[in-house]
């Protein structure tokens, strides 16, 4: 590995403050020789960072000159402890052109606490307790391990530490968390949000602290979910100025609308650690200064959008267009939402589905529409209902050439399986439903026209005036109502096959008059999915697996688990095809599909999942939401009824904690339980619907959780602690002894029985108010 040499230090002092002019040769050559000295900076921090912990990072600039286009003095990178350390806080190491390597702690940028900062470093760095030097000689006598090996010893005896000094400056960083929360108080964002995976979260929280740490402003738009950071005042319902936004309902993309500090503009952009670390490098207080998006001298943190009012203008152009075909730009997905029954997976896809792979029939999407109408009417006709449709659409007459290229015809192929001897299915099927022809069938709509051709006759008029329906119908205008729908669902279980997802051999009752029984390949719902896909590929489509979790999952992809993968994809540069082993296809996965399942974890928990799909999707956790504030699933479900009332968010939330302590959170109950309350007005029959909610879903789902335990069922419930037994939902009463004796007799030696206490349902606390209230009072 190359190391650093005598040259760096030279050219350092000979270029120092001089401005690079790029036409002179003297000037590429220190420029390439320095940056060379920046690569193995890199390789250093890296080096150290490793060993700081997992957690640790490194972000570099890699050039030798300033903003100001003029070489610097040293080279540095920064190196952070964790993903949580605070951004204007960081170890440094790198050399200078005092002729020393350098390790210390320093602040980046110029934060507020700067003066307090430099009180703590002393004005003497030689004395000072957070600054270590080397000299250059002592250093380039040493290997890249053993000035690793020094660094670490450094760090390690600087006094104060870094934690120390973070919480002397108050630099301490929110959480990830504590950061969303000040976007929550948008339910559409916080609800759009939750979809993220853990990467995607804390990637635009490390936005978030870099933009803020630099005051820039972050606030929500009046409607949709995308948020936007620049320079924005209290109370305004415009901002000063818009550096960037972050939108895009299933990925997230990130838009950077100026040119700053040599950084081109960014429009949709996927929002990944490479783009950050370019943005990082880029943004600093005096380009965004000179670019008008910060005022000069403002000394302050960022807003939050809990601080800020919304911008009350409308989408822009530009905003719009992102909007419009952030979908289409972004590569595809591999999704599945998991959660404890009852959290909203299904509510979740369902809304994901309208919002991303439906479109309202207009002009634009009026031949999808009418291709789905075709497979969707069509494609379950018989042979001679096809032909006989098919022939209408023609005029009443055509030759089987001019059937076999007809859309209704190649629907029913294509639900049936058939790509071979179609056209001698189609002769076959004319011949025994001719007027003369001699077939024994009661249907007779077809006889011959001349030159190869057949038309209708007979008594066809009669017969297929259905079918006659269905080709005016496939004739109009998509209705105002019509909708396209790009997705397929299909629910797994444990005898679904790879027959019924890719491909298989069907038994199909022959068209004719036999009954006899054929079998046909016939493709799966994911096959089909991805023929609609490759036809459109301007648009996304989606197959939503629901519990994925139950199914045999190499039984049913097969050698496909290979082909969803993001960059194994059609048209990627690993793309990888198979040859399909019944009909010999040669098949891949379109980019424009996406696969979107649901798990319960109830079922199965994450770590049994199969290992091979467990690598190819991300996994997005939908818990029990308890919030109940306006927009979240719980708003509106308390109950009131004369000086009770019932927190339905606070006692479910009590009841998810015990099951935790008792089981897991895997078996949590979900929301979704008590939404309903929310569409009942009077406060009795709200409290009656609770009542019924609990005996018919509740109990039953605790018992099989618990295995009919019902001393854990009554933990739960809190019915251990309640002062009544009128309000308790499962009552323990002692064995009846009288009855023992009746049915065992005076010597039935059953004392182990008698000491077993018994369980009994009270339906009566299924309309008590404080039988609800008690479930969560009694805790702490």
């Amino acid at each position: 590995m190359a190391f650093f040499t005598e040259e760096h230090f030279s050219l350092l002092q000979q270029w120092n403050g001089t401005h690079m002019d790029s036409t002179s040769e003297d000037h590429q050559n220190a420029y390439a020789a320095l940056k060379t000295a920046y690569d193995i900076t890199g390789h250093w921090a890296e080096a150290v960072a490793s060993r700081i912990g997992p957690g640790a990072y490194v972000k570099i600039r890699r050039r030798p000159t300033n903003q100001a286009g003029n070489f610097s003095s040293y080279n540095w990178a920064k190196i952070y402890p964790s993903p949580s350390s605070p951004t204007n806080l960081a170890y440094t190491v790198g050399i200078d052109a005092a002729q020393v390597f350098l390790v210390k702690i320093d602040t980046v940028g110029n934060p507020p606490q700067q003066q307090a900062y430099a009180a703590i470093r002393g004005n003497d760095d030689a004395a000072s307790g957070i600054v270590s030097i080397l000299a250059k000689a002592d250093g380039l006598r040493m290997s890249m391990d053993q000035l690793v090996d020094w660094t670490l010893e450094r760090i390690a005896d600087f006094r104060p530490d870094y934690d120390e000094i973070v919480k002397q400056l108050a630099l301490a960083d929110m959480t990830d968390q504590q950061i969303l929360s000040h976007f929550d108080g948008k339910p559409a964002f916080q609800e759009y949000r939750e979809r993220w995976t853990v990467e995607e979260s804390a990637l635009f929280c490390r936005l978030a602290r870099l933009t803020h740490d630099l005051g820039l402003d972050w606030w929500h738009i009046s409607r949709g979910v995308q948020v936007r950071f620049g320079w924005k005042e209290p109370n305004a319902e415009r901002a000063n100025a818009v550096l960037g936004t972050v939108q895009g309902k299933t990925r997230r993309t990130i838009s950077i609308r100026r040119t700053i500090n040599g950084m081109e503009t960014v429009r949709r952009r996927p929002l990944t650690a490479e783009l950050l670390t370019e943005l990082e490098d880029a943004l600093s207080e005096a380009s965004l200064v000179a670019e008008g998006i910060l005022p000069p001298g403002r000394k302050l943190t960022g807003r939050w959008p809990d601080e800020l009012e919304a911008d009350r203008d409308t989408v822009s152009d530009e905003d719009k267009d992102e909007s419009e075909t952030d979908l289409n730009t972004r590569g595809p997905l591999n999704r599945i939402y998991y959660g404890p029954p009852g959290t909203g997976k299904t509510y979740t896809v369902s809304r994901l589905l309208k919002e991303d792979y439906e479109q309202r029939a207009d002009v634009e999407s009026d031949s999808e529409w009418r291709s789905q109408f075709v497979l969707e009417k069509m494609g379950t006709l018989s042979w001679w209902e096809a032909v006989a449709a098919a022939m209408y659409d023609l005029g009443g007459r055509a030759s089987v050439t001019q059937l076999l290229g007809h859309p209704f015809v190649q629907a029913v192929s294509a639900t049936k399986g058939r790509s071979k001897n179609v056209r001698e299915t189609l002769h076959t099927t004319i011949l025994t439903k001719m007027v003369s022809g001699i077939g024994d069938g009661t249907i007779r709509i077809f006889s011959r026209a001349g030159a190869g051709e057949f038309e209708l006759s007979g008594d066809w008029e009669a017969v297929c005036v259905p079918l006659v329906d269905l080709v005016k119908q496939s004739r109009q205008k998509p209705g105002a109502g019509s909708i396209v729908r790009r997705h397929s669902f299909v629910t797994f279980h444990q005898s679904f096959g790879y027959e019924e997802f890719v491909e298989g051999l069907r038994p199909v009752l022959s068209d004719e008059d036999d009954g006899s029984v054929r079998y046909h390949i016939k493709n799966g719902v994911f096959k089909d999915i991805c023929e609609r896909a490759r036809q459109a590929p301007e648009h996304r489509f989606a197959i939503v697996i629901d519990e994925i979790n139950r199914g045999n999952i190499s039984k049913i992809f097969g050698e496909l688990i290979t082909l969803i993968e993001t960059d194994k994809r059609e048209g990627m540069p690993n793309k990888v095809a198979v040859v399909l082993p019944y009909s010999g296809d040669l098949f891949t996965v379109p980019q424009n599909v996406d696969i979107i399942g649901t798990m319960n974890t109830a079922d199965r928990s994450l770590a049994l999942m199969d290992t091979a799909l467990r690598r190819r999707f991300e996994f997005v956790s939908l818990p029990p939401e308890t919030r109940k504030s306006e927009g979240y699933p719980l708003a509106d479900t308390d109950i009131v009824t004369g000086e009770h009332a019932i927190d339905v968010a606070r006692m479910l939330e009590t009841i998810n904690r015990r099951i935790e302590l008792l089981y897991d959170r895997d078996h949590c109950i979900g929301h979704a339980y008590l939404t309903p309350l929310s569409l009942i007005g009077d406060q009795q029959e709200r409290l009656a619907t609770l009542g019924a909610i609990f005996q018919s879903k509740i109990i039953p789902l605790l018992e099989e959780y618990f295995f009919d335990d019902w001393r854990k069922i009554r933990l739960v419930l809190g019915d251990n602690q309640k002062s009544h037994a009128r309000h308790q939902f499962v009552l323990e009463l002692s064995q009846n002894e009288e009855l023992v004796a009746e049915l065992f007799g005076d010597t039935h030696e059953m004392d182990s029985l008698l000491s077993r206490p018994r369980y009994e349902i009270q339906k009566s606390a299924f309309t008590d108010v404080e039988s609800y209230v008690g479930i969560y009072t009694t805790t702490r």
